[in-house]
Formats: structure tokens, C-alpha cells, sequence
């Protein structure tokens, strides 16, 4: 679909490029994920045999997979053509036949209107400015069936604007010491991607036509939403 010349490009990479090999080759170490918490995330949506689901910002499809053995079907999305390479070779490895994977993002990718169950997203929708994550959310919204899910996980900031300092620096400190990532590469994150406030990525959502069903902001840093199409 062709796109008016002021219409966001959500293919561009956004703080560490994820279509070098390299990132993408030592994402999961320093991610530190675990597949067995996917599943019982999993579990806990209720995924089911009869459900379609899509993963915006799948990385390297360990979500994605995981859902793929309790859905009957899963689109796995993702703007980086090197990240959707190591999905398809971890679906291959896990013998999974259910999952496709598609080059696309948030505002690019054409989902059909009312045709999935469920949509998960983990650590991507701060890739975009709030303007356009409203927009996202809206066409995400619209890809839902009635009563359909979107679970959102990401890095947002539960804190007063006078915090975001010590907020920052400690969460920088904590990533240094928990994950792989450098103290470099988490400021460039706060510095130069988008990661909102919490009370901002709810009124987003709910803008968007969702019903928050619930949501744990506990971290301060990052937070979890489960919303329902109304």
C-alpha cells in the first residue's frame, strides 16, 4: 500500500541495529530469556489449538515459537530480515509447520481487519514516537477480533518526570549487572529510542479502542498490559 510522504517509515532500524549479524547472532544471551517463561506466559493468555496469533518484534522468534506449539497458527513480524532468518531456522529446529514469518512493522505490515486472537509484542513498540504509537495501536485494534487480546510488554516509565534521572541510572546499573548490554548501549536506548510513560502508553491504548483488562507497572522500568478489544 502506498503511503502519503508524511507517513512514518517504522522500517528503519532504531538504536542498536538489529540487522547486524552480530547483534542478532548474541541477542538471546544478552536478552536473557528463557522459552519456559514464554510458555507459561502462554498458558497464562490462554492461547488455544483454534487461536491465530501475531507477534510484532518477534527478535528471534523465541515468543513467536513458543506460541506456535499452543496456537493453531502464528504470523511472527518483525523489520529485520536477519531476525526473521534466525525465527525461521528456530521454527525449523523445533519442527514447527504453524508459524510464518513476515518483513514488516507496526504501521507497515497489512494485517487482514478481525483476524487474529491474539497479538503479543515484547520490548518493540518503543521503537516508535507516541504519535505514531497511537496509530500502531489503532491498527492493531483493528486487526483484532472482537474480544480479541494484545499483550504489551516493554520498557516504560513509571515515574514522575522528576525521577526519570534516578530511574535511569538504575536501571542502566541493573542491565549491566543482569544482561549483556553496556552502560553505552542502554543510555543510547534512553537517549535516542522512545520509551514512554506509563500513564501516556495507557491513555494510548485505550485511545485505540482497548479495555485495559490489566496492567503491572511495578518495575518502574518496565511494564506488562493485557487490553481486550471492545
Amino acid at each position: 500500500m502506498e503511503r502519503p510522504d508524511w507517513y512514518y517509515v517504522d522500517l528503519k532500524q532504531v538504536g542498536l541495529d538489529f540487522a547486524d549479524v552480530a547483534q542478532v547472532e548474541s541477542y538471546d544471551e544478552r536478552q536473557a530469556d528463557d522459552p519456559a517463561e514464554d510458555s507459561a506466559l502462554l498458558v497464562q493468555l490462554g492461547v488455544g489449538a483454534s487461536q491465530v496469533v501475531a507477534d510484532f518484534g518477534c527478535g528471534t522468534g523465541m515468543l513467536a515459537c513458543e506460541a506456535a506449539k499452543h496456537a493453531g497458527f502464528v504470523h511472527a513480524v518483525d523489520i529485520s530480515a536477519e531476525m526473521l532468518r534466525a525465527t525461521l531456522a528456530r521454527a525449523k529446529a523445533m519442527r514447527l509447520a504453524n508459524l510464518a514469518a513476515h518483513q514488516g512493522g507496526f504501521l507497515s505490515y497489512e494485517i487482514d481487519d478481525g483476524s487474529l486472537d491474539l497479538i503479543t509484542t515484547k520490548f518493540a513498540l518503543h521503537h516508535l514516537p507516541d504519535l505514531w504509537k497511537g496509530v500502531a495501536l489503532t491498527r492493531l485494534h483493528r486487526s483484532l477480533k472482537p474480544g480479541g487480546r494484545l499483550f504489551i510488554r516493554d520498557v516504560v516509565f513509571s515515574c514522575d518526570p522528576a525521577e526519570v534521572p534516578a530511574v535511569a541510572e538504575n536501571w542502566i546499573s541493573w542491565m549491566g549487572s543482569n544482561t549483556g548490554y553496556s552502560r553505552e548501549e542502554v543510555a543510547q536506548h534512553i537517549r535516542e529510542e522512545y520509551s514512554t510513560y506509563s500513564w501516556v502508553m495507557a491513555g494510548l491504548i485505550e485511545r485505540a479502542g482497548f479495555r485495559i483488562v490489566h496492567a503491572d507497572c511495578s518495575l518502574r522500568i518496565y511494564a506488562d498490559y493485557l487490553a481486550e478489544r471492545v
